[in-house]
C-alpha cells in the first residue's frame, strides 16, 4: 500500500499518534498492575503472636493515662478481643496443633521438654500449692514456685512412699515443676491453677467418674504435708507452706503434629517453650527486640514471642509493640495477635494490616492504653 506524503495515516479509525499514545498508556497500566502484583507477592504473610501475660494487670485500672501508643493502636485496631475460658496455656497450645484430650495434655509435653520420659502413662502437673482455710471452706491461695531442689526432692520422696501401691508416682523435673504419673489413664477433668486462685475448692477440684478417688488422694496429700519438715523449714524463713498439690493439664503424650506448624518460637520458659520442643522446632531465647526476632525467623509462617509476665510496659512498648505496629503498617507482617491473661482466661486481640484510611486516622488519634483495655474488659 502506498501512502501519500502528508496524508493522515489511519488505523482502525485512529491516527498513528493516537495509537501510539494508547499503546503507551496500556504499557503504563500493565506496568502498574505488575508492580501491584509483585508487591502482593513480596508482601509478607507472616503472622506475629505476642504473649503478654501480665498486660491487663499492669495497665488496666491505672488512674493516670498509660503512655503506650503503639500497643494502644494495635489493640484499638484489633477491636473487641475474644475470651477463651480454657486459659492462656491452652490458647498457646492450639497454635502448635495440639488438641485437647479430656484435659489439655500439657503436663506430658512439659515433662518431656524437661527431660522426663513421658511417652508412657498418664501425666498431670502436680503444682505445689498453698491452701487457706476460711470460715466455711478452703481456697487456693497461691502456687509455690520457690522450693529448693532439696525441698522438692523431700516432698516427692514422701509422696512416692505413701502412694507406692496406688499406681501413682511423682517426679520433680525441676523444683518448680513436679509431675504425677498414673499407670492407668483416669476419667478425670481438671482446672488450671490460674483459673482457681482465691476460689473455693468445693467446685474447683477434679471432676469426672474417677474424681472421688483423686479427691481422696488430695486429702491424703494435705495430711502428709501438714507437718512436713519442709514446711517447718519454710515457716522459719517466713515462706508460705506447701500444704497441697494442684493437679491439672492431664493427658498422655500426643504424637507430633504432621505436618509440623511452621512456627518460630522465642521463649525462655513456660508452655510455649515446651510446645516448640514437642513439634521439633525448639524455642530460641527471647531477643532484645522484634527486629532481631523477625530476621531470625525468615521463612516461618508464624513468629511467637512469649514475653515474661513481669516485663515493664515501657520495654514491651519500645522493643515489641512499636516495631510490630510499624512492621504491620508496611506489610512486613500480615497480622498481629496479642495474648494476655485475665482471671484465668485468655484474652486475645487480632489486628490485621490497616487500610490507608485507618493509618491516616491513627495519626490524628491519641489512644490511651488503659482506656482501651478497660473497654475490652467491659465487653
Amino acid at each position: 500500500m502506498r501512502i501519500e506524503a502528508g496524508a493522515d495515516y489511519r488505523m482502525g479509525g485512529q491516527t498513528a499518534d493516537a495509537t501510539e499514545r494508547r499503546s503507551l498508556l496500556d504499557s503504563f497500566v500493565r506496568g502498574r498492575n505488575n508492580d501491584r502484583r509483585e508487591f502482593r507477592r513480596r508482601e509478607s504473610r507472616m503472622q506475629l503472636v505476642l504473649i503478654l501475660p501480665g498486660l491487663l494487670e499492669s495497665a488496666a485500672g491505672r488512674a493516670a493515662p498509660v503512655h503506650a501508643p503503639a500497643l494502644a493502636d494495635l489493640i484499638g485496631l484489633a477491636g473487641t478481643p475474644s475470651r477463651e475460658t480454657e486459659g492462656l496455656d491452652a490458647e498457646i497450645a492450639r497454635r502448635y496443633g495440639i488438641a485437647r484430650q479430656t484435659d489439655w495434655p500439657l503436663a506430658a509435653i512439659r515433662a518431656a521438654a524437661l527431660g522426663v520420659r513421658a511417652d508412657d502413662g498418664y501425666w498431670l502437673a502436680a503444682d505445689p500449692a498453698t491452701l487457706v482455710v476460711g470460715r466455711d471452706e478452703a481456697a487456693l491461695s497461691a502456687i509455690v514456685d520457690d522450693l529448693t531442689a532439696a525441698q522438692a526432692a523431700a516432698i516427692v520422696a514422701t509422696l512416692n512412699a505413701h502412694f507406692v501401691d496406688d499406681g501413682l508416682a511423682f517426679v520433680a523435673a525441676r523444683p518448680d515443676a513436679i509431675f504425677a504419673r498414673a499407670a492407668v489413664a483416669p476419667r478425670l477433668a481438671t482446672r488450671p491453677p490460674a483459673a482457681n486462685l482465691g476460689e473455693p475448692l468445693r467446685v474447683r477440684l477434679p471432676a469426672g467418674p474417677d474424681a472421688p478417688k483423686w479427691r481422696r488422694w488430695q486429702s491424703e496429700i494435705q495430711m502428709l504435708l501438714h507437718e512436713h519438715p519442709v514446711n517447718a523449714e519454710r515457716e522459719t524463713s517466713g515462706r508460705p507452706p506447701v500444704n497441697s498439690l494442684w493437679f491439672s493439664f492431664g493427658g498422655t503424650l500426643p504424637p507430633q503434629p504432621s505436618p509440623a506448624p511452621s512456627i518460630r518460637t522465642f521463649a525462655d520458659t513456660g508452655v510455649a517453650m515446651a510446645c516448640a520442643a514437642h513439634i521439633g522446632m525448639p524455642a530460641r531465647a527471647v531477643p532484645s527486640n522484634l527486629g532481631v526476632a523477625l530476621d531470625d525467623a525468615a521463612g516461618a509462617n508464624c513468629v511467637l514471642v512469649a514475653l515474661p509476665p513481669d516485663i515493664a510496659l515501657s520495654a514491651a512498648e519500645r522493643s515489641w509493640a512499636a516495631p510490630a505496629r510499624d512492621a504491620l503498617s508496611v506489610g512486613r507482617i500480615a497480622d498481629v495477635s496479642i495474648l494476655a491473661a485475665h482471671a484465668g482466661d485468655a484474652v486475645c486481640w487480632h489486628a490485621a494490616r490497616p487500610r490507608l484510611w485507618q493509618r491516616i486516622a491513627a495519626r490524628a488519634r491519641r489512644r490511651d492504653l488503659g482506656t482501651e483495655l478497660a473497654a475490652a474488659l467491659r465487653t
